[in-house]
């Protein structure tokens, strides 16, 4: 990373990078053909963890030396006082990385650093889904352009698949499908669903967006489906979204459970359809997750 990538992604000054790596070594980056700073890119999360910690009111002196994984429990351990100021920060860092005049990698190297300081399962439960609110809202007011909208979907669809481990196929696991109805292209929503489940241990097939109930029928009894999760976002009326979860409610057996989430089916809270389950955040889908495969192992 060159030196305006580095304190784009870091929000650290060129003066601060080089007092470090003059006073504490960290970090040292190589020289170009014409003698520019070219950083590692495996040093950002630490420079991103000691810029929150310094945040906080920790100096640098004490930060630097350690290493990550001591950052990492020093974060945790004040993870519980500051939770909410800090996903409002972390909207706002990414937010602007997605500015006009921001660098382009900017936004990739700030959710890779996320994904590596925090870990996958944080981020796809707690960070995601506000990001996601933040960057619709934003580019609903026209504070981004729908170019910076699709890097942001690019950025995360490859940073989080990056991360999701490989699974064993057997015969006797849980089996999820993902997708959303016609008309809803949107598919982080899944994709925060789909990482967060692959880390408990499910088998998880993405058909992507916008897949017809004949085709989604034909996928649960072929692949055996245990659960088939839906999502839809705002942007998508609440009354498609209803008629496409009665359709496959009333086609699928009655053994596969349907769960749906995203703001496109928040009018089935006040009107729910029989056999179509609620959830309101990725992290109560994981709770109904392992409820589920602990009875099904009894």
């Amino acid at each position: 990373m060159n030196q305006a990538e580095i304190e784009q992604a870091t929000g650290l000054s060129r003066e601060v990078l080089r007092k470090w790596e003059l006073r504490y070594q960290f970090p040292l980056p190589e020289r170009g053909a014409r003698g520019q700073r070219l950083y590692r890119a495996s040093d950002l999360p630490k420079l991103q963890l000691v810029k929150q910690l310094i945040g906080q009111g920790m100096r640098p002196g004490r930060l630097i030396p350690l290493s990550l994984q001591k950052l990492q429990k020093l974060r945790a351990d004040s993870a519980e006082s500051s939770g909410s100021d800090d996903l409002d920060d972390a909207v706002q860092v990414l937010l602007s990385c997605l500015a006009p005049g921001a660098l382009p990698g900017a936004v990739r190297a700030y959710i890779d650093g996320l994904i590596q300081t925090q870990g996958l399962a944080h981020f796809v439960e707690e960070q995601l889904p506000a990001f996601n609110q933040a960057v619709g809202d934003a580019w609903a007011d026209g504070r981004i352009g729908i170019h910076a909208e699709h890097h942001y979907t690019d950025a995360v669809l490859t940073g989080v698949q990056s991360c999701l481990p490989g699974c064993q196929a057997t015969s006797t696991q849980q089996r999820v499908l993902l997708t959303t109805p016609p008309g809803e292209h949107h598919g982080l929503g899944l994709l925060g669903v789909q990482a967060a489940l692959t880390l408990q241990g499910a088998q998880c097939y993405n058909l992507g967006t916008q897949t017809p109930v004949p085709d989604v029928v034909r996928a649960v009894n072929d692949w055996g489906i245990t659960v088939l999760a839906i999502s839809a976002s705002v942007l998508l009326r609440p009354e498609l979204a209803r008629s496409y979860a009665l359709a496959l409610r009333r086609a699928l057996p009655k053994g596969c459970k349907i769960w749906v989430g995203g703001q496109g089916f928040a009018s089935l809270n006040d009107a729910p359809v029989a056999g179509v389950k609620v959830f309101q955040s990725t992290a109560l889908a994981v709770q109904a997750w392992n409820k589920l495969t602990k009875l099904a192992v009894q």
